[in-house]
């Protein structure tokens, strides 16, 4: 008679029974990343299609070949698949910052660098506000759940919030408060960003990415001359390929599963 085999679910179950369990949930669990990865996609192609003006959840679906059904399963509402775009949007956007400041080790220098490199960034995406879409998400999700914005924009924040710390404690910064410092820079720059993308709503001349500089980093005590600025942004590791704006890059699929010659 053979040998009874346990309930893999009991406390006493045999090793295998446990890696298999295992195995499977990891399956299960790399699907649901990848479905739900798809669906993120299919959003910010149609979000970059309409400049964030209008989306609904039928549209996604039919952008991923996928059911509402479908989509329902992964994200709970309409709110928690944005919020999903954005986070990834964040995600993004860090590491273009954080691609662009490599090539300075003066932690003064990667504060203004950050700081350029997110105006050259806008720079890159062309003069007709082709970063709207995401610019109209950020204001949409904020009046809803900024908290959960909060939590969103953590890799941009974080990041901005390091490179202060950095230099403060380098002495380059003396006195300054760090998390106040870090609200005061992302505010300004969240500021210069709308009016770039959404339209100036003050009527006043837009200043350009180095006066933007000479401001956050006078504002933190750090006053040099603009040339010392102009010399960061000449520095900047910026290609190209970055003025594709964020929306665009996630409605990509990755690198693996692309076509050869794309």
């Amino acid at each position: 008679m053979n040998a009874a085999v346990t309930d893999p679910d009991t406390s006493g179950s045999a090793g295998w029974q446990r890696r298999v369990v295992d195995r499977s949930l990891d399956d299960a669990k790399r699907r649901s990343i990848d479905r739900g990865a798809r669906l993120i996609r299919a959003a910010a192609k149609v979000l970059d299609r309409n400049k964030g003006e209008s989306l609904t959840v039928q549209e996604v679906a039919d952008e991923a070949g996928q059911s509402l059904r479908t989509l329902y399963q992964y994200f709970g509402s309409k709110d928690d698949l944005l919020l999903a775009v954005f986070e990834e949007a964040m995600r993004t956007y860090a590491a273009l910052l954080t691609a662009a400041i490599q090539g300075f080790d003066d932690p003064l220098e990667r504060v203004a660098a950050a700081t350029i490199a997110s105006g050259r960034l806008l720079a890159l995406h062309g003069s007709g506000g082709r970063d709207r879409g995401l610019s109209q998400l950020r204001l949409q999700l904020s009046g809803a759940q900024p908290e959960l914005v909060a939590s969103a924009r953590q890799p941009v924040t974080s990041l901005v919030r390091g490179l202060i710390a950095d230099a403060a404690a380098a002495g380059q910064l003396p006195g300054v408060d760090v998390d106040k410092a870090t609200y005061f820079v992302c505010s300004v720059r969240n500021s210069f960003s709308s009016s770039a993308t959404l339209g100036n709503e003050l009527g006043l001349p837009l200043p350009d990415v180095i006066d933007l500089s000479v401001f956050c980093l006078g504002g933190l005590g750090a006053v040099l001359p603009r040339e010392w600025h102009e010399r960061i942004d000449t520095s900047l590791k910026l290609g190209r390929a970055d003025g594709r704006f964020i929306l665009r890059k996630l409605a990509q699929p990755p690198a693996a599963s692309r076509p050869r010659g794309r």
